[in-house]
Parts: structure tokens; C-alpha cells; sequence
């Protein structure tokens, strides 16, 4: 192929029909008409263009869920009820598929996991947590709109991540999304674990994270957490918490405020620090 300004723009010019007629064949299973928007789902990717990866995201979404707190359900607008905890006693934890018409609610404490291993544990630290919710790192547009819907108002939102830049990002996500009933799991075993546990890079890799969230230092969660990163140039993963269950928590501890104005935390070690902007 070749191309010659025309306009503002440029005309292709096929010097080799038979190629191109297979280029298309390969990358366009229904000719050219096609435009990327069209890709509505991962089926109609691979129909419309052979590539699934071209919709951004799928048609449904399955999210894991779980709770060990007896007679934990969640109730859909139709009225069906699925009983969260009875499942995770019986398996471990379930699903749920968020895509249709049905929306789902319930009531409580949520605790939005980030990492899988500290999700299928998290009962051995978060007691007073109704329902956890395994956020497969960065936590999806889609589960975030289910979180921050109405059908989730009546729910206390607490936020489990790995103690870095990036972590707390996703928590302040979470506040502009779902406002002042978010808050950061952050007993005080952290300021311990941290200089032991600690990654470097997990600063050194999320510079520009690190700038950003400076620009948040109001929020008193934020600005307990830069302290460290300043202090020990590390950032720690949140399975450190699950070492001996040193992490243990009540998610309804709130926080106090210091003659000096630093945010410090009630209830030695089972305490959160509950965000300020």
C-alpha cells in the first residue's frame, strides 16, 4: 500500500489487491464497514474484527464474594435472596455476575480485597466485616458503580489493599466514588511492619503514583501513610497483616486526632484510620 496528501488527510492507495484482500480477511471476518465502538462484548470482537481484546470489557462480569458472618446475604431487586455465608461455609465463598438487570444489595460492613490470598483469610483479620469483595487488584469500573449504586448506600465501605502508592490511590478512588462511608484498613501493626516487611520497589516502581497521591495529603489516611513511604522508602504488600494475624481489626474503630494534629488510632493494634478530605 502507498498514500498521497490529500486534503487535511491522506488517500490509500492498494498497489496489491490480492494482499490486501487477505489483510482484511484476516483482521476483518466481515469486511470494513465495522467500527471498533460496534464491539459492544468479547463476542462481538471476535466476530467483527477476530479479536476478542478489542471490546473493552465483556458482557458480564463475575465477581467473588464471600462472608463468615451467619445469615450474610445478599438481596437482588427481584427479590432473590443468596445466602453469602451459608455458601462460604459450604465452599469457601461464591459469585456473583454483574452485566444483567438484576442488581444486587446488601447491608453492613464491605470490605473490597485486593490481592487473593489475604480475600480467601480475610475472616482472620477483618471480624467485624459483613461481606468481602475480591477486587483482582485495581478495581473494576464495573464493580465500582455496583459499589457506589444506590442499592449499596446503606453499606460502610472499608478498603484493603497493599500499603503503597498505588493502594492508596485505589482507596481515594473509592472516596470519590462512595464519599465518607470509605475507609482504609490501617491498624497500627503497620508502622512496625512496614520498615521489616517492606518492598522499595514498590516506591522506586510507582514514582509517578507517589506524585499524585501528594497531591492528597489532606486526607488524613493519605498523609499517615506518605509519612512512611518518606520515612522508609518502601511500600509493603498487605499479606505482611497475615503473619500470625498481627493485622487483627474492628472495622468500626474510628480515629482520633493528635495534640499535633496527626491522625493516631484508637484500639491499639485492632484499630482504622477513617479517611478525612
Amino acid at each position: 500500500m502507498g498514500h498521497r496528501a490529500a486534503g487535511r488527510g491522506d488517500v490509500v492507495c492498494i498497489t496489491n489487491v490480492d494482499a490486501f484482500e487477505l489483510f482484511v480477511g484476516c483482521h476483518f471476518p466481515l469486511g470494513l464497514d465495522a467500527a471498533a465502538e460496534d464491539a459492544v462484548d468479547r463476542v462481538a470482537g471476535v466476530r467483527l474484527f477476530g479479536d476478542a481484546k478489542v471490546a473493552r470489557r465483556g458482557r458480564w462480569e463475575g465477581v467473588f464474594i464471600r462472608s463468615t458472618k451467619p445469615g450474610t446475604e445478599l438481596v437482588s431487586n427481584e427479590g432473590q435472596r443468596l445466602p453469602v455465608a451459608e455458601l462460604t461455609a459450604l465452599g469457601g465463598g461464591t459469585a456473583i455476575a454483574l452485566g444483567g438487570a438484576r442488581r444486587w444489595s446488601c447491608r453492613g460492613v464491605v470490605a473490597i480485597i485486593e490481592n487473593a490470598e489475604a480475600f480467601w483469610q480475610h475472616d482472620q483479620l477483618l471480624t467485624d466485616v459483613d461481606l468481602a469483595v475480591f477486587s483482582y487488584g485495581r478495581l473494576s469500573e464495573r464493580v465500582l458503580a455496583w459499589v457506589a449504586s444506590n442499592d449499596m448506600g446503606h453499606c460502610e465501605i472499608l478498603h484493603w489493599g497493599d500499603y503503597d502508592p498505588v493502594g492508596c490511590l485505589e482507596y481515594l478512588r473509592l472516596r470519590e466514588r462512595c464519599g465518607q462511608r470509605v475507609r482504609m484498613h490501617l491498624p497500627n501493626c503497620v508502622s512496625a511492619l512496614l520498615p521489616l516487611y517492606g518492598k522499595a520497589d514498590l516506591i522506586r516502581n510507582q514514582v509517578g503514583a507517589l506524585a499524585t497521591l501528594r497531591r492528597h495529603n489532606a486526607d488524613k489516611t493519605v498523609a499517615t501513610l506518605l509519612r512512611l513511604f518518606d520515612e522508609h522508602r518502601k511500600g509493603m504488600e498487605q499479606e505482611a497483616l497475615l503473619i500470625e494475624g498481627i493485622g487483627a481489626a474492628t472495622a468500626r474503630t474510628g480515629v482520633t486526632m493528635a495534640p499535633h494534629g496527626d491522625a493516631t488510632l484508637q484500639g491499639g493494634a485492632g484499630a482504622f484510620v477513617e479517611g478525612s478530605s
